[in-house]
């Protein structure tokens, strides 16, 4: 494309040359289109952005049965052309074309005629112009497709006089428009008249077609729609009895009496609402026959289940679960049980109590593949996403049987973690070393640290615990016991953890700073020249950041008696007395760090040194992890993986990384 810009910068510069050029055009074969018919077209992009491109894409849109639909159309390069064909739907009435190149949500270069659009009719067999044809071009040529990947066929445009023209056809090809073309016609007639005479005009259209004996629930439900648009509150209403009256159990109906439910609601009415809901369109009826409204039952039994939770209704709580699909169980008791734990609030011995009762409904339908709609209908990502919850609730209720001291039951549930799930997590493994411990297991406790190192996904009690045990098989004695943990780690982890921290390698010098320590005393980052020095910006706020601290123990540890490398903990972004809150927590955990507090600003802002390397951050994200070796960061890393070893070992492994450059 570097090509393709040097060649626009000098048309820019001669325009006469520019306007012989500019020729885009698109040919259809034949010239006259018609439905069912095989339809091929040939573009000639010259003298547009698209001149130079080696792949240019096209996108599709017909209109067919009152809707647009797009689908992508593979181009062949012949003679500086490109050509494509497709097959027209039997319904078809209009057609249009974009061309492009890369992605399409951001194409890199992109042609629509110059903003004029590449369209075209699309006749009957009888090469007579289809009823809804006009309003077909006109949604295209006013932007009102209601198709995100319409978007830029054409430059929109809202001419009173396009409109009326467009209008004034369609109201003359079809005579009395059918309603499937209505709402169409309405959208584009709202576009010529002032507000307040358009919703006295549709009302009264609107009005014409609800006398017609032979009302869809389809219909019903558009108009419906149309008059809560228009905020003509006795029109909805009306439409909703006839709803009501003709179609009592149809999906419209259900979604009406949902929204009446639940709407503007909370506490005890929005209670007695989901509840009124469930018994005039039950769960159980809906499952027979699912009609893609599962969004309802999820929003009405997630609402119920919290206010059963928090109003300790225990019966009704766990009583929604034994019919419930997973994705709603599951968030059910996220929301309510996992969060609690999380902030250790509520009853904990309730909170497991409940848990002994669910988790065995979660597991009995975690293959239901009720997550499915939510990715896209791919079985595969689908029962992913369902794994990884079940590993996620799992190590709520084992955390939940630990705290209650029942080790049998926390231990009884480690088998069920999805393959993935089952050493990944060093938090859950921490906890497994110490359910065995109590159980006396001894067995099964190195395979489980084993297992967890080949995973990395260690704790430091972990590594405490393993070199014990290596100790005790070899005479007390420590030798050999680093090349033991470095055996137990697959090839493949160590080389795409270097591969990570090769990705994520830098050149930025840094701005020389001074700041405080934990003694009250100014530590130069220019006395760091013959070092390699690793900085981890955190806040006393941040739970990851915190969460993160056993790891950068770990890495302490390792070197600490290594003068040629410095770990320092900077405390920024704070606010208050954050001196006194960062050293008063980070020494009362028991933590070995070197702390800094980071520089306050003009402003009052405590991140002066985080904030001059923003621009290489691109992020104002922490906990944020950098390397700096001879004045300049040569490492920066985001977030926390949850795993204090994985952390440990991608920052040595940069750290060596550095340290064996010449």
């Amino acid at each position: 494309m570097k090509k393709h810009f040097l060649i626009k910068c000098v048309l820019l510069l001669c325009p006469f040359f520019g306007q012989q050029l500019a020729a885009q055009t698109v040919v259809w074969q034949p010239k006259t289109l018609k439905q069912g018919q095989k339809t091929s077209f040939k573009y000639q992009p010259k003298g547009g952005d698209l001149e130079f491109s080696d792949e240019p894409k096209a996108l599709l849109a017909v209109y067919n049965d009152q809707k647009w639909h797009t689908t992508p159309i593979t181009l062949v390069k012949d003679n500086g052309e490109w050509i494509g064909s497709f097959q027209l739907p039997d319904h078809a009435t209009f057609i249009a074309l974009k061309f492009y190149q890369g992605d399409l949500q951001n194409p890199e270069a992109s042609d629509n005629g110059n903003g004029k659009g590449y369209y075209h009719e699309v006749l009957n067999n009888k090469a007579k112009v289809v009823p809804g044809t006009y309003l077909a071009e006109g949604t295209l040529r006013t932007g009102i497709t209601a198709d995100w990947q319409m978007n830029s066929f054409v430059n929109p445009s809202k001419d009173k006089q396009m409109l009326d023209s467009l209008l004034k056809k369609e109201e003359k090809l079809s005579h009395k428009l059918s309603s499937a073309l209505l709402f169409n016609y309405l959208d584009l007639k709202e576009l010529t008249m002032p507000a307040a005479d358009f919703g006295v005009f549709a009302d009264d259209l609107l009005k014409k077609e609800l006398k017609n004996t032979k009302l869809t629930e389809n219909f019903l439900a558009r108009v419906q729609r149309y008059y809560t648009k228009l905020k003509n509150e006795q029109g909805a209403a009306a439409t909703e009895a006839l709803i009501f009256k003709n179609y009592p159990k149809s999906s419209t109906a259900r979604f009406l009496a949902y929204i009446k439910s639940t709407e503007g609601k909370s506490g005890a009415a929005l209670e007695a609402g989901a509840e009124n809901f469930l018994k005039a369109f039950p769960y159980a009826e809906w499952k027979k026959s699912p009609d893609g409204q599962e969004y309802i039952y999820y929003t009405v039994f997630r609402g119920l289940g919290t206010s059963y939770f928090e109003t300790g209704k225990n019966d009704k709580f766990l009583g929604l679960f034994k019919e419930i699909d997973f994705k709603t169980a599951n968030e059910i008791y996220r929301w309510n049980l996992t969060r609690s734990q999380l902030l250790g609030t509520g009853d904990q011995k309730l909170l497991y109590q409940y848990s002994k009762v669910i988790i065995p409904y979660l597991l009995e339908r975690q293959k239901d593949s009720s997550y499915l709609v939510d990715f896209g209908n791919d079985p595969k990502k689908a029962q992913q996403n369902a794994d990884n919850q079940m590993d996620d609730r799992l190590f709520t209720h084992i955390f939940l049987a630990n705290g209650q001291q029942d080790y049998e039951g926390a231990n009884q549930y480690f088998k069920f973690l999805s393959d993935k799930g089952t050493f990944s997590n060093a938090d859950l493994n921490a906890l497994h070393l110490h359910v065995l411990e109590k159980l006396n297991d001894t067995k099964a406790i190195k395979p489980l640290l084993e297992s967890s190192v080949a995973a990395n996904a260690v704790t430091p009690i972990m590594f405490v615990k393993l070199k014990e045990l290596y100790k005790s098989e070899h005479n007390g004695k420590e030798e050999g016991y680093e090349q033991y943990l470095s055996n137990l780690t697959p090839a493949d982890k160590k080389d795409e953890m270097r591969a990570h921290v090769m990705a994520n390698m830098v050149n930025y010098p840094l701005v020389p700073f001074s700041l405080e320590n934990a003694d009250g005393k100014m530590v130069n980052s220019k006395d760091w020249a013959n070092q390699i020095i690793v900085i981890d910006f955190w806040a006393t706020w941040c739970r990851p950041c915190i969460e993160a601290f056993p790891g950068m123990q770990l890495l302490v540890d390792q070197y600490a008696n290594d003068p040629k490398v410095g770990v320092y903990m900077i405390g920024t972004m704070q606010t208050g007395d954050y001196k006194t809150k960062s050293v008063n927590y980070v020494r009362s955990k028991g933590f070995r760090f070197n702390l800094l507090h980071d520089a306050v600003g003009a402003k009052g802002e405590q991140d002066q040194v985080f904030k001059s390397l923003v621009p290489l951050f691109k992020s104002s994200a922490i906990p944020r992890k950098i390397i700096i070796k001879n004045g300049l960061v040569r490492y920066t890393s985001e977030g926390y993986s949850g795993s204090p070893s994985q952390l440990k070992d991608e920052l040595s492994t940069a750290i060596e990384i550095l340290r064996a450059e010449k």
